[in-house]
């Protein structure tokens, strides 16, 4: 029984580990004043589409009864590609001169967080909720909003 307990308490605390990074991705991304009108470049569109294509996986892993594979798809992507690559890699595309491609950046990394947000929402509802609410052209709650897919967001 001991380990369990350790066990128990170290999975916690890694939730609440993601938890925090769920929030510090979304500052890092509103701290970016992002709209949802800027014209995408096309890897920025790919940036999308990945986390679509998550998604889409998280969606056939709830469909099969299988959330534990789905919670960790979206965790793994999040933390893993989003917030340790896409993130980073879009530190310098934010600081250049070129106002154009920091704003298509800007709202890519806005469109990926909502799909984010929607496949998370089902394992983390309060925080994923309490987030939604403060995203730029965000109107209904989140729990209403439409099931991300790989056609529409």
């Amino acid at each position: 029984p001991g380990n369990d307990i350790k066990l128990s308490e170290d999975r916690i605390r890694g939730y609440k580990n993601f938890g925090n990074k769920l929030w510090n991705i979304t500052r890092f991304v509103l701290e970016q004043n992002p709209t949802l009108d800027a014209p995408l470049a096309p890897e920025d569109q790919m940036l999308v589409e990945e986390a679509r294509v998550m998604a889409a996986d998280v969606t056939k892993q709830i469909e099969d009864y299988r959330l534990d594979l789905g919670a960790d798809a979206a965790y793994q992507f999040t933390w893993s590609r989003f917030a340790d690559v896409v993130i980073e890699d879009s530190k310098p595309i934010l600081k250049g001169e070129d106002t154009a491609r920091a704003a298509s950046r800007a709202s890519a990394l806005l469109q990926s967080l909502q799909i984010i947000l929607k496949v998370l929402h089902p394992f983390m509802p309060y925080v994923t909720e309490e987030i939604w609410k403060d995203l730029p052209g965000t109107q209904d709650l989140l729990m209403v909003e439409q099931w991300p897919s790989q056609k529409t967001q």
